[in-house]
């Protein structure tokens, strides 16, 4: 396996880690994109980006704005728009390098809903969607907090006032959480109102547009995960305008379902499900997504 970092310019000059990582021999089969989810970094994927390298997908990360090696203020955005911005940059230059592969994107958490509103905006551009732990209903949210939280972040957009995450929420393995704890490229520190807000409000719109989508998508939840709940997956199931949608919940597990101890049936599921589509598009060459004019 080839391993390669770089950087670009993201929206408003702000500068954007990047990594991929390629199987050292052959033409990958297609490419997966990985977004990640709050507070923490791409490098965190580097087991699933192995093993989807093995059985021969390319394999393609940023580390968003505010985010572990990349430029702007820590962990914190007005508006989703920023990251989906710097997304469809990365997107581009996966697309001129990789002109007749198919694109696959995959977002975790906070990364499901980057996912997902790029999805709504360019479906057509990808073969499919895969989103894990899809943050549309967070743990400890009430519906009376969310006009108190917009109010005050009018007022104060930078307080931080909303405790880290609840590191023992993301794992039922002790190594991944003690390793999360201590990565320094992991941010701890408390939510920005302002942050909490812009997610608040992704996580509103991308509920209210799932009747928008059309490409195939995969949906898998940690049926005990705390922090993301597993409402959100049914959601998915009962609101999707996909007819190709698989949502699948795997009972007991917390939210990084790809870190659980059962990552090797999560990952099985999702090669079994990539393998599929690309499957699908060599036997029906018509049904590969047409680039089109950005807008």
């Amino acid at each position: 396996m080839r391993h390669e970092a770089g950087t670009f310019a993201g929206l408003n000059g702000v500068e954007i880690f990047t990594q991929r990582w390629l199987p050292d021999e052959g033409a990958p089969r297609a490419v997966v994109i990985i977004a990640h989810g709050y507070a923490e970094h791409s490098g965190r994927y580097a087991h699933v980006a192995a093993y989807l390298v093995e059985r021969g997908y390319a394999v393609y990360a940023l580390d968003h704005r505010g985010h572990g090696r990349s430029g702007g203020a820590r962990v914190q955005v007005r508006d989703f728009a920023e990251f989906v911005a710097d997304l469809r940059t990365c997107f581009e230059h996966v697309r001129t390098r990789h002109p007749d592969l198919p694109i696959f994107l995959y977002g975790h958490s906070m990364g499901s809903l980057i996912a997902l509103l790029f999805a709504l905006r360019w479906q057509d551009e990808l073969t499919g969607l895969i989103t894990t732990g899809t943050a549309l209903r967070l743990g400890g949210v009430r519906a009376w907090m969310v006009p108190a939280a917009r109010l005050l972040s009018q007022w104060r957009p930078n307080w931080a006032l909303i405790p880290p995450l609840d590191a023992a929420g993301i794992s039922r393995d002790l190594t991944v959480v003690e390793q999360y704890v201590h990565d320094p490229l992991v941010y701890r520190g408390p939510m920005r109102l302002g942050m909490a807000i812009a997610l608040l409000r992704a996580s509103r719109t991308c509920a209210e547009r799932l009747g928008e989508l059309r490409l195939p998508y995969l949906a898998l939840h940690g049926g005990a995960d705390p922090l993301t709940l597993p409402e959100g997956a049914a959601l998915i199931r009962a609101r999707s305008g996909s007819a190709d949608t698989t949502v699948h919940i795997f009972e007991g597990l917390y939210h990084e379902v790809h870190n659980e101890p059962e990552r090797e049936q999560v990952l099985a599921r999702v090669v079994q499900w990539l393998d599929a589509h690309v499957e699908l598009l060599q036997r029906e060459p018509s049904a590969r997504p047409q680039p089109l004019a950005s807008g």
